[in-house]
């Protein structure tokens, strides 16, 4: 059965005629595939899925980018209530083994022109720390603003720069987390540009909002995948 609805909701994926020419929040809506259970609050995600698309383009005229979110950037929004079925269905979607086990936090993403996530719900439950008004729509623009983020670099992934940076972007695209305490110090900072690994993205939120208030957003997002942008980053803050 599981497999069944799979192939069920990857034909109706197929099936979606894509969308362009985004100019406004009243533009003309894309198909939204949910699971049975969220049918009673489709009026509701649906302006989620609106009010993200906003977020994002309204961020982009801001920073000149709006060039970028004329086209869409997916054809079809899924949001779904079980997480094996999302983690099936995305791995499918990137043509991977579908048995490959992902972060019980990782709920959201766009590929393959499909904006899939789960249920409000779900992400709450998982990410309590992203409990903010709108964090829904939120998360929606968040994946929105990593596409956002490639179109600006000419589809070249590999010059988004460190995991702190892409995602400090997205963050900062999408709204989030600023309710958070921005008090951290320049040498706390410096510590997060230096850990290779990928941490908290409330940290990354304090990081992203500090180097922008010292750098225009369009020159760190043209510097960041350079040789030697974290020691530039971190050179900044210490001349502060």
């Amino acid at each position: 059965m599981r497999i069944f609805l799979l192939g069920l909701i990857l034909s109706a994926v197929a099936a979606c005629t894509p969308k362009s020419q985004l100019d406004s929040a009243q533009a003309q809506r894309l198909p939204l595939i949910l699971a049975p259970s969220l049918e009673t609050s489709r009026a509701q995600l649906q302006q989620s899925v609106d009010s993200a698309r906003e977020i994002v383009r309204a961020f982009a005229e801001e920073n000149g980018w709006q060039a970028y979110t004329r086209d869409e950037f997916m054809d079809s929004v899924m949001i779904l209530d079980d997480k094996l079925m999302f983690n099936q269905t995305l791995l499918k979607l990137l043509q991977e083994d579908t048995t490959t086990a992902l972060p019980e936090t990782y709920c959201a993403a766009l590929e393959k022109r499909v904006l899939i996530t789960m249920s409000p719900a779900f992400y709450a439950q998982v990410y309590p720390e992203g409990k903010e008004a709108h964090s829904f729509s939120m998360l929606l623009a968040h994946e929105m603003a990593h596409r956002l983020h490639i179109r600006i670099l000419g589809g070249n992934e590999e010059a988004m720069g460190p995991i702190w940076f892409f995602e400090g972007f997205a963050i900062y695209a999408a709204g989030q987390l600023t309710y958070v305490d921005m008090s951290l110090t320049n040498e706390e900072l410096i510590q997060i540009i230096k850990d290779p690994d990928r941490g908290s993205y409330v940290n990354y939120s304090v990081l992203f909002h500090r180097l922008a208030a010292l750098i225009p957003v369009g020159e760190l997002v043209q510097r960041a995948g350079q040789p030697g942008f974290n020691d530039e980053m971190i050179l900044a803050l210490r001349s502060k």
